[in-house]
């Protein structure tokens, strides 16, 4: 779910970062995992970008995806 909402930023979908924020919440409220909101909520963009690529990470996608990730502006 996370991951498909930054590979449509990616691939060129528009990008609204509260639309982006209130998918993020959801996806916390249902699996308890609230890192990536936090950050977004009240955090810096650097905590944005730390919170998405340990996501990346933890979930072992092709880590290549933190370079986009790194280069844009989430919040």
């Amino acid at each position: 779910m996370i991951i498909d909402k930054i590979l449509d930023r990616k691939d060129g979908i528009p990008y609204n970062a509260n639309s982006f924020y209130n998918e993020m919440s959801k996806y916390a409220h249902d699996n308890g995992n609230y890192l990536i909101p936090n950050a977004m909520g009240m955090g810096t963009e650097i905590d944005v970008k730390n919170a998405l690529c340990d996501y990346i990470i933890e979930n072992d996608y092709n880590v290549d995806i933190c370079k986009y990730i790194n280069g844009q502006d989430w919040i």
